[in-house]
C-alpha cells in the first residue's frame, strides 16, 4: 500500500500513529483548544486559603515564575518562597515548543538600541540560555523531550536565499553560529522539494513547555516552596500580594506576569504522533525547528506530533498575511493550506489541536528590573529561553548577586 493509502486507512478508522479514537471534539473550524502541552487529567493545586507570610512572594507560575523560584532556591534553599498562579501551572503554555535564542531581534538591531559591547553580551546571553534550558532539564530529571537539534531556514526563491546568507553573514559578526546549506546540505536536515538551499544555526531546540513547567514545579515544591493555583492577584504592593484568596505578606514581592493589554495572536495546529515512514520523508531527525522563508514555523514534537505555526509579520509580510488572520478559523484554515503546500504528504493528516498563541511584540526581549516597591520579571512572551534570563535575573536581583545578567542592558533599577 503507497503512503498515501496507508494514512488514508489510518484516518478512516480514526487512529493514525497509535492514537486511537481521535479527538473528536477538536477541529480547526473550532480553533480554541488547549494545546497539546496540557495535561488535562492533572489534579491542579488548591488556591491559597487565607493571609500568609514568605521570605519571596512570585506572582506568575508560568515558565519565567518558575524559573525565578527555581533560581532563587538555587541560590539560598532557605528561603521561603510562595508562588500564586491565577490558572493552573503548567496547563496553559501555548507556544510551539521551540526554545531558541534567535528572538527576532538580532546583533544589529540591539547594537543600535545600545551599543556593540551590549550587543554582544546580548546575544551570548540568551545563547546561553538555551543551553541552560536543556542542562537542568537533565540534572533535574525533568522529562520535557528537550531535543537540541538547531534549527533550519528554508527558502523557497532566489531572492529568500540571498536573505538567509545576509542574515547568517550579520549573525557571525555578533557571535551566533549559522551554516549555509546548498540543497544536499539541507536534506540533511529536511525534505522540501522546491527549496533552493537555507540555513542552520544549532542555537535552538525542542521541547514540551507544559512538562517543562511541572517538572519545574515538582523541583522547586520538593524543595519546600509553596504553590497556588487559582489564586488571581489584585494588587502588588512593597511587601505584599493581595489575593482573591488572602494576602502573601513578603520581604520581596516578583511579579512574572505577562503585561497587560491586547496581544496579538497566531493560529498554531498540532497533528497527531505521525508514523515513522512520514517523518522519513519530512526529517528533522534530530528534532531540528524547521522555519520557512514564508514565516510557517514547524517543530517535531518528542512524541512524533507536528506542531506549525507563523512567526510574528513585519513589513511586507504583514501586509501580504493581513487577510488571513482576520479571524481565528481564517488563520487556521490559511495555515493549514501552507502547511500542506509545503509538506504535502500532511493532506490527509487531520488536525487534532488548533488554538491562538500569543505573540511577542516585535523586537520584545526580556524584561527585568527592581522598583520602590516591587520587582519584576517578564520573558517578552518570546519562548523558554528569554523565560530563563529573565527568571534567573529576577533571582539574581533578588539575592545581590553579580553577574553579567544583572548588568544586561534590559535590566531597569527605578
Amino acid at each position: 500500500m503507497s503512503l498515501r493509502g496507508e494514512l488514508s486507512a489510518h484516518v478512516a478508522a480514526g487512529s493514525i500513529g497509535g492514537v486511537s479514537p481521535l479527538p473528536r471534539r477538536r477541529s480547526i473550524d473550532a480553533p480554541d483548544d488547549p494545546a497539546p502541552w496540557a495535561d488535562e487529567d492533572a489534579t491542579p493545586l488548591a488556591p491559597l486559603d487565607g493571609d500568609t507570610t514568605a521570605d519571596v512572594a512570585v506572582v506568575g507560575a508560568g515558565l519565567t515564575g518558575l524559573w525565578t523560584a527555581y533560581y532563587l532556591l538555587e541560590a539560598d534553599p532557605a528561603l521561603d518562597v510562595v508562588l500564586v498562579e491565577r490558572g493552573r501551572t503548567g496547563q496553559d503554555e501555548r507556544g510551539l515548543g521551540a526554545c531558541s535564542a534567535r528572538l527576532g531581534l538580532g546583533g544589529d538591531a540591539l547594537a543600535a538600541r545600545w551599543g556593540a559591547a551590549a550587543a554582544r553580551e546580548a546575544r551570548s546571553v540568551l545563547r546561553d540560555a538555551v543551553v541552560e534550558v536543556g542542562g537542568v532539564a537533565a540534572v533535574e530529571q525533568v522529562d520535557c523531550g528537550f531535543a537540541f537539534g538547531g534549527e533550519v531556514l528554508v527558502a523557497a526563491d532566489a531572492d529568500a536565499l540571498v536573505r538567509l546568507e545576509q542574515q547568517a553573514v550579520a549573525a557571525e559578526r555578533w557571535g551566533d553560529e549559522t551554516h549555509v546549506l546548498d540543497r544536499s546540505g539541507l536534506r540533511a536536515h529536511v525534505l522540501v522539494d522546491d527549496a533552493l538551499g537555507g540555513t542552520w544555526s544549532p542555537e535552538a531546540a525542542r521541547l514540551d513547555p507544559g512538562r517543562l513547567a511541572r517538572g519545574l514545579l515538582d523541583v522547586v515544591v520538593s524543595r519546600g516552596a509553596r504553590a497556588f493555583d487559582s489564586t488571581p492577584v489584585a494588587r502588588v504592593s512593597a511587601a505584599a500580594a493581595v489575593t482573591t484568596h488572602g494576602t502573601v505578606r513578603a520581604t520581596t514581592v516578583v511579579d512574572t506576569r505577562p503585561t497587560t493589554g491586547p496581544r496579538p495572536t497566531a493560529a498554531t495546529l498540532a497533528t497527531p504522533p505521525l508514523p515513522t515512514q512520514v517523518w522519513a520523508t519530512i526529517g528533522l531527525p534530530r528534532g531540528e525547528l524547521l522555519g520557512h522563508s514564508d514565516g510557517l514555523r514547524v517543530v517535531r514534537t518528542a512524541d512524533d506530533r507536528l506542531v506549525a505555526g507563523r512567526a510574528p509579520a513585519s513589513g511586507a509580510r504583514a501586509a501580504r498575511t493581513l487577510g488571513s488572520l482576520l479571524t481565528p478559523v481564517r488563520s487556521s484554515r490559511a495555515l493549514h493550506e501552507a502547511l500542506v503546500d509545503l509538506l504535502p504528504v500532511l493532506a490527509d493528516v487531520p488536525v487534532t489541536h488548533a488554538w491562538q498563541r500569543p505573540l511577542a511584540a516585535p523586537g520584545a526581549l526580556p524584561s527585568v528590573g527592581v522598583g520602590a516597591d516591587h520587582a519584576w520579571a517578564r520573558g517578552g512572551g518570546t519562548g523558554p529561553a528569554a523565560a530563563n534570563v529573565a527568571g534567573r535575573t529576577a533571582a539574581e536581583l533578588v539575592t545581590g548577586t553579580q553577574s553579567p545578567l544583572t548588568s544586561a542592558p534590559w535590566v531597569q533599577r527605578v
